[in-house]
């Protein structure tokens, strides 16, 4: 609904409101005397003001006393319109600023974002899926596969490490050979473990297709062995 003031009297009564405004504000006046008194007035004032050619005034200047009130009136209508679209456009401002610094946010902040949501969780969900815990480290990993023209799609669900470590996922083809499919870095907390539940959700690729894998393991930089996925 829209909000009326009592200063808006001078501005209906001259014409200056939308439409909406307008209804509003008479509205407003069939329950308020003061205004409805002074709306005559400005009326009157208007309709002289608009009979009289601006050539006309040259001669001798208007009442100071009118002119006064008219230049206050105007200047205090338009101040408080100035202000209200101030604070309307500030206030759309923060909640867009809000918005892009949550969005921004949420896509950014803690360890794993695409544990929620992304190509790696959605290919966990849809593609071939095979998993395997290690008894001798504790670590747990899901690998999920989809055939592409270039190779194959791989994505990879990791629990039970604790960093800090540099790690890897590579893929081994029934050949013998082998591709580094994705590398990152385990912070100290770790991923999948008490205190740090979620768990590592990365994908990557590697030129060898699907028919031809054998086998991914889960490394470290230095080559110690984390768990080895059987396809």
């Amino acid at each position: 609904m829209t909000e009326v003031h009592h200063e808006d009297v001078a501005a209906y009564a001259l014409g200056l409101l939308d439409d909406e405004e307008r209804a509003a504000f008479e509205r407003h006046l069939a329950g308020c005397a003061s205004c409805a008194g002074e709306v005559g007035m400005f009326t009157e004032m208007g309709e002289l003001i608009k009979s009289v050619h601006p050539d006309d005034l040259l001669p001798s200047p208007p009442d100071p006393q009118v002119e006064s009130l008219l230049v206050r009136r105007a200047a205090k209508e338009r101040r408080r319109r100035r202000i209200q679209r101030t604070f309307m456009s500030a206030a759309a401002c923060v909640l867009i600023g809000s918005g892009v610094f949550l969005a921004v946010n949420s896509a950014t902040s803690g360890p794993n974002p695409d544990s929620i949501h992304g190509p790696a969780r959605e290919l966990l969900l849809t593609g071939s899926t095979y998993s395997a815990t290690d008894a001798a480290t504790g670590t747990s990993a899901v690998v999920g596969l989809e055939d592409k023209g270039w190779g194959t799609h791989v994505a990879l669900e990791l629990k039970g490490v604790k960093g800090p470590l540099q790690c890897r996922l590579v893929a081994f083809g029934d050949d013998g050979r082998s591709e580094v499919v994705a590398s990152w870095g385990v912070p100290d907390k770790g991923y999948g473990v008490p205190g740090s539940p979620d768990p590592l959700v990365l994908h990557g690729g590697t030129s060898l297709p699907q028919s031809d894998l054998n086998h991914f393991t889960i490394e470290t930089i230095d080559g110690r062995l984390l768990a080895t996925i059987a396809v």
